[in-house]
C-alpha cells in the first residue's frame, strides 16, 4: 500500500495538463475511485482498511491486490501527463522529466521508423541535455546519431563530431560512475552508524586522488557533486571545519555558476556549512545562513528537507534556545511523510523528542498542550522504538544511554539510576576507548561519579571534576565525532544534572562483582 499512497501523493500535489483527467483515469463511482480517493483522504492506510471499506470484509483479500495493480498502472501512465513546469521544481529538475520525455517520443518514432523526426528531435534534445549535465542520456542520444550518421547517411563529418563527442562522454560517464561509487562506499558506513570510522580519513584522501584526473577535464555535475563530498571528508574525519567550511564555500560557489538551478547539490554544501557552523560554534553565522538559505529546502517532506530541520533542532538545543527546538520537534515527529524514510532518519527524530521531553519533565520547557505523538510520551516506550542505534555501540547509542540516567536522576529513582550506571559502566569499559568517542567517554565516566557519589552535589562535583578537566580539554570544535551525538553540549548537560541532585547522601544498593 506504501507505493501506492505515494503515487496518490504525488498526483494529489500536481498539476495535470489535460483538464478532466481524473474522469480518464478514474471511472466514477468504481472501486478503484474509491480506494484513490480513500488513500487521498488518508482513510485506507493498509490492506485492512480497503477490505472493511470498499469490500466490507475484514480478512478475505478476494480481488483487492487486483485492484491496487489496475490504480497503479493508471497512475504510472499519469506520470507522463503531468505538467512538471507547474510544480514549483527546479530548472533542471523540470529539464530532466522534459527531457526523458522527449527521449522516449524520439525512441518510440524511430521504432515506427521515422528517422526524419526522430534525429531532428534526437539533435535539438541533445543541446539540453549538455546544458544540464544529463551525461546517461546524453551518452545515449550521441550513440544513436553516430550510428544514424555512419550507417544510414553516410555522412563523415557528423560521424566523425560523434564518435568524438561519444568518447568524451564515455569517459565522463565513468567518471561520474566511478565517483558516484567511491562516494557510496565511504558513506554506507555512516548510514546505521554515527560513531566516527578512523579508516575513513585515509581512504578519502585516496579516492579523492582517483577523481583529480578527471576533475581537470570536466565539470559534470554528478562529478563534481561526488569528489567534492568526497574531499570534505578528509577534513570533516579529523575535525578540521575550518577547511571543511572553506571547501563548502568553493562548491557553493561552482554550482552557482551552472546556467542552471543546481538545488540538490546547493542543499548539501549549505547543509555541510551549517554542520560546520554548529561544531565550530559560530551560532550567529549559522542563524544568518539558515534565515537567508531556508528557501533552498522548501521540498517539505524530503529527505533533504528533515536533515535541514534536523540542523535547525541543534542550534536551538546548542545555543539554549529551547522553545526554538520544541517548535521543530513537534512538527517533525508527528510529519505524515516521516515515516516514509529510513529507520536511522525516523529513529534519529525519536532520540531528539526524548531530549525535550527531558527538557520539559525538569521545568526547561514548558509542557502546555502537548499533543498527537508528543503528548503520549512514555520513557518506556521511548527505549523500545530505536532498535538500530541500539546496536551503534560508539554513535548514537551514547545519547540514549545517558537519556536513561537523565530520567532516572530527575524522578528521584536512584535506585534505577544505580542499575542503569552499571550497566553503562560495563559498556564504557568495552566499546569506548577510541578518539572518536573521547567526549562521550568522559561524559559517561562523569555520570558513573553520580552514584558513586551517593546522588550528593557536592561529593559528585568533587568526584568528577578530573573527567569535566578531560572533557574541557577536548572542546567539540576539534573532537572527532558526528555532530549529532551531543544533542546538548555535555558541558552545558553536566550542570543541568547538577542542579537537579539532592543536598543529602542516597545510600543504595550496587552489585558487587
Amino acid at each position: 500500500m506504501r507505493d501506492l499512497a505515494e503515487l496518490v501523493l504525488l498526483l494529489n500535489s500536481q498539476r495535470i495538463k489535460a483538464s478532466g483527467w481524473r474522469s480518464l483515469l478514474l471511472e466514477a463511482g468504481s472501486r478503484m475511485e474509491q480506494l484513490y480517493d480513500g488513500i487521498a483522504s488518508g482513510k485506507i492506510s493498509s490492506d485492512e482498511d480497503a477490505l472493511r471499506i470498499i469490500y466490507q470484509s475484514d480478512g478475505i483479500q478476494g480481488r483487492l491486490p487486483s485492484l491496487k495493480n489496475k490504480l497503479k498502472e493508471r497512475l504510472l501512465d499519469a506520470l507522463f501527463i503531468i505538467d512538471y513546469h507547474q510544480s514549483g521544481l527546479t530548472d533542471r529538475q523540470t529539464a530532466y522529466y522534459e527531457c526523458h520525455k522527449r527521449w522516449s517520443a524520439a525512441m518510440i518514432l524511430l521504432s515506427r521508423n521515422a528517422k526524419i523526426t526522430a534525429i531532428d528531435l534526437l539533435e535539438t534534445l541533445m543541446r539540453h541535455t549538455v546544458k544540464f549535465d544529463f551525461t546517461e542520456l546524453t551518452l545515449d542520444i550521441v550513440r544513436l546519431l553516430r550510428l544514424h550518421y555512419g550507417t544510414v547517411e553516410g555522412n563523415n563529418r557528423k560521424y566523425e563530431h560523434y564518435r568524438e563527442r561519444y568518447r568524451y562522454y564515455q569517459t565522463v560517464g565513468a567518471a561520474e560512475n566511478e565517483a558516484e561509487e567511491l562516494y557510496a562506499d565511504l558513506v554506507i558506513q555512516y548510514v546505521n552508524s554515527k560513531s566516527a570510522k578512523e579508516q575513513t580519513h585515509e581512504l578519502a584522501i585516496e579516492y579523492y586522488k582517483k577523481l583529480e584526473l578527471y576533475l581537470a577535464i570536466s565539470e559534470s555535475f554528478k562529478l563534481q557533486l561526488c569528489a567534492r563530498l568526497i574531499q570534505l571528508m578528509i577534513y570533516t574525519t579529523v575535525a578540521d571545519y575550518r577547511k571543511a567550511a572553506a571547501l563548502s564555500e568553493d562548491a557553493i560557489a561552482f554550482f552557482n555558476k551552472k546556467p542552471y538551478n543546481s538545488g540538490v547539490p546547493l542543499q548539501v554544501f549549505y547543509y555541510q556549512l551549517l554542520v560546520c557552523y554548529l561544531q565550530l560554534h559560530e551560532y550567529d553565522n549559522g542563524k544568518q545562513l539558515f534565515e537567508q538559505y531556508k528557501n533552498i529546502f522548501s521540498e517539505e517532506g524530503s529527505f533533504n528537507w528533515f536533515k535541514f530541520q534536523e540542523l535547525f533542532f541543534l542550534f536551538g538545543m546548542h545555543t539554549g534556545n529551547y522553545e526554538d527546538a520544541l517548535s521543530v520537534c513537534i512538527y517533525v515527529v508527528d510529519h505524515p511523510k516521516l515515516a516514509e524514510h529510513p529507520d536511522h532518519i525516523i529513529e534519529s527524530w525519536r532520540i531528539y523528542e526524548g531530549y525535550v521531553q527531558y527538557l520539559i519533565h525538569i521545568g526547561l520547557l514548558p509542557k502546555g498542550e502537548l499533543t498527537g505523538r508528543m503528548g503520549k510520551f512514555k520513557v518506556t516506550k521511548f527505549l523500545n522504538e530505536i532498535p538500530t542505534f541500539s546496536q551503534d555501540r560508539r554513535g548514537m547509542n551514547i545519547p540514549v544511554l545517558a537519556l536513561q540516567i537523565l530520567f532516572t536522576i530527575s524522578s528521584k529513582e536512584y535506585q534505577k539510576a544505580i542499575d542503569r550506571v552499571e550497566a553503562i559502566e560495563k559498556y564504557c569499559g568495552r566499546y569506548l576507548r577510541h578518539n572518536d568517542t573521547f567526549r562521550s567517554n568522559c561524559f559517561i565516566k562523569m555520570l558513573l561519579q553520580i552514584p558513586a557519589g551517593s546522588f550528593h552535589k557536592e561529593a559528585v562535583v568533587r568526584k568528577a571534576e578530573k573527567y569535566l578537566n578531560m572533557l574541557k580539554s577536548m572542546p567539540v570544535e576539534i573532537a572527532n565525532q558526528s555532530h549529532e551525538i551531543e544533542i546538548i553540549p555535555y558541558e552545558v548537560l553536566w550542570e543541568i544534572i547538577l542542579h537537579h541532585l539532592p543536598a543529602q547522601h542516597y545510600k543504595g544498593n550496587r552489585k558487587t562483582t
